[in-house]
């Protein structure tokens, strides 16, 4: 039953082209396009097909060119920008390797970490004699003095 279903349009091909063909009858190809072009587009009827095939080129390389042109400039200012980048790295790099020779230096070196100590801690040592300084501003921030022996 499913085979004699499928088939059905296989066998019936030939009858449904020959009712398609009665009832849609055959024009030339240039009466066809006089019916589909109105009266007042006649006079594109006497340009030249190369004529038109010209414009259509014309065209292409107008998108194309600008395209390329497009193209270039963003690729000159992803250029710049990875300069920039490229530049800023390199300072930031920089940066990082004095920073750490500081921090180095801060850890090892025992003048540095003394002058750390008593700059930002107020450390003194024990035979240092400590005198404080009151300050002329209205604020009452007592600032230390040490003298070492």
């Amino acid at each position: 039953m499913n085979s004699s279903g499928n088939t059905y349009w296989l066998s019936n091909r030939q009858v449904t082209q020959a009712v398609a063909a009665q009832v849609v009858p055959t024009l030339p190809v240039r009466e066809l396009s006089r019916e589909l072009l109105p009266a007042t587009l006649c006079w594109l009827r006497s340009i030249p097909s190369w004529m038109f095939l010209a414009m259509i080129l014309l065209a292409t390389l107008a998108i194309c060119s600008t395209v390329i042109v497009r193209s270039r400039a963003e690729l000159k200012v992803s250029a710049l920008e990875y300069r920039r980048m490229s530049s800023e790295i390199a300072s930031m790099r920089r940066s990082n390797t004095a920073l750490q020779v500081e921090i180095r230096r801060m850890a090892t070196d025992p003048i540095t970490i003394e002058a750390a100590a008593r700059e930002r801690l107020g450390m003194v040592r024990p035979n240092d004699i400590v005198v404080p300084i009151e300050s002329l501003g209205r604020v009452s921030n007592f600032g230390t003095l040490s003298f070492v022996r």
